[in-house]
C-alpha cells in the first residue's frame, strides 16, 4: 500500500510541474505593454493605494481616541504636503526626488 501512495504522490507531483512548465510557456508568449499601458496601469494600482492611506492618517485627528500636540500634527500636515510637492515636481521636470524618512 505505501508503494501505491508514493507513487500517486509521485505522480501527482510531476503532473504538477507539467502543468507549471507549460504555463510558463504560455506567458512567455505575452505582448510587450506600451510604456503608456504600463503608466496607466501602475497609476490605477497605486494612487487609489495612497488614497486609502492618506484617508487613514486622517483617522488620527480624531482627539475623542488620540491625544497629540499641534506641533505633531503640524508635523504630519507638512510631511504630507512635502511629499505632494514632491510628486508634483517630479512630474513637471520628468524626474524622480530622494525618498525622505518621516518621524515624529
Amino acid at each position: 500500500m505505501t508503494t501505491n501512495k508514493t507513487t500517486a504522490k509521485t505522480t501527482a507531483k510531476n503532473n504538477a510541474k507539467g502543468d507549471k512548465a507549460m504555463t510558463t510557456k504560455k506567458t512567455e508568449k505575452k505582448v510587450e505593454k506600451s510604456n503608456s499601458e504600463k503608466f496607466s496601469e501602475l497609476a490605477n494600482i497605486r494612487v487609489p493605494k495612497a488614497l486609502r492611506v492618506i484617508k487613514s492618517i486622517s483617522s488620527l485627528a480624531n482627539d475623542d481616541r488620540y491625544d497629540y500636540t499641534d506641533e505633531q500634527s503640524d508635523a504630519i500636515l507638512n510631511a504630507l504636503k512635502s511629499a505632494v510637492d514632491e510628486v508634483t515636481q517630479c512630474f513637471e521636470n520628468g524626474g524622480q526626488k530622494d525618498e525622505e524618512v518621516f518621524r515624529i
